[in-house]
């Protein structure tokens, strides 16, 4: 069997993949065909296979440059992943055992207050129609909504129009639309964004930011933006990593803002210390230098 064929028809459909994940899964299995020199079938998931894999993903360019060791490690997570539901449907005969991996952990970037309105301005000028809606309405909105609400993109995309009160200025993300299908949370927009999607403002059932193009699309897409309004690209995520380095700047709590439920997870992954602070460090307590 392809394995291919085992995430599309059970593997997905079984942990309720949405297609952006499954876009991801698949562009993994690209690189596994790239290397053995054909689509991937389930003998292929062997121990020494996967390894000389990823050590051949680590050295070799795709589409020109070298990969980061983090898709290296996301590789390795998505076949395991498969392997592991493989071998637990006894499709396979053996469970993964690959050695471990470390990644370098960076220190978060965020938007600044300055690159968002940067990027809204830019937004607000882009021609065409998207979603049938205005291109700039469509990206300008959307834009603004993930600065005042921190929330990701995947939710902002499912967000209906009943569940936005504009007279109340008040968004309702439903757990089952947002990651982990948790629980709903509701956050406040500002006035301005308010009376922005006022102008076009859909049927209860309709989806608020509609896009209609290729799902991975959306990313290159933010990314041409960026680099037109002057800004480093950081994705949507930077976006939810912004509003929390803001948060926290300002003394408030940026784990709840998230719905983080781990402190740790925001604290190393989405407080930009060139924003919130760099907490603790050494210089508050050592004494000055007598340097003469």
């Amino acid at each position: 069997m392809l394995i291919r064929h085992l995430l599309i028809d059970r593997y997905a459909p079984l942990h309720d993949l949405c297609e952006k994940t499954i876009h991801l899964y698949e562009m993994t299995l690209d690189r596994f065909a790239e290397f053995l020199g054909n689509d991937p079938v389930l003998t292929d998931l062997d121990d020494l296979i996967v390894c000389k894999f990823l050590r051949w993903r680590a050295i070799t360019p795709h589409r020109g440059r070298l990969c980061s060791a983090a898709s290296v490690l996301k590789d390795k997570c998505q076949l395991v992943a498969i392997w592991t539901f493989a071998a637990k449907k006894r499709l396979v005969p053996e469970f993964p055992s690959l050695p471990r991996s470390k990644v370098a952990q960076r220190l978060p970037r965020a938007y600044t207050a300055s690159d968002v309105s940067r990027l809204i301005v830019k937004a607000r000028k882009r021609s065409g129609i998207t979603g049938g809606k205005p291109s700039g309405w469509w990206w300008s909105s959307l834009l603004y909504c993930g600065w005042c609400t921190g929330e990701r993109i995947g939710a902002m995309l499912q967000l209906r129009w009943r569940d936005v009160d504009l007279d109340a200025r008040r968004i309702v993300f439903t757990a089952a639309t947002r990651k982990g299908h948790t629980r709903d949370i509701a956050r406040s927009i500002t006035p301005d964004l308010a009376e922005q999607l006022r102008l076009h403002i859909g049927h209860p059932d309709d989806l608020v930011w509609n896009w209609d193009r290729h799902a991975i699309s959306l990313f290159p897409s933010l990314a041409c933006l960026a680099k037109s309004a002057g800004v480093v690209p950081r994705g949507f995520h930077g976006l939810r990593k912004a509003g929390a380095s803001y948060v926290a700047a300002a003394g408030g709590d940026a784990t709840k803002f998230l719905d983080h439920s781990n402190p740790k997870i925001t604290a190393q992954h989405y407080i930009d210390q060139t924003i919130g602070g760099a907490g603790v460090d050494a210089l508050g307590f050592l004494p000055p230098l007598d340097l003469g």
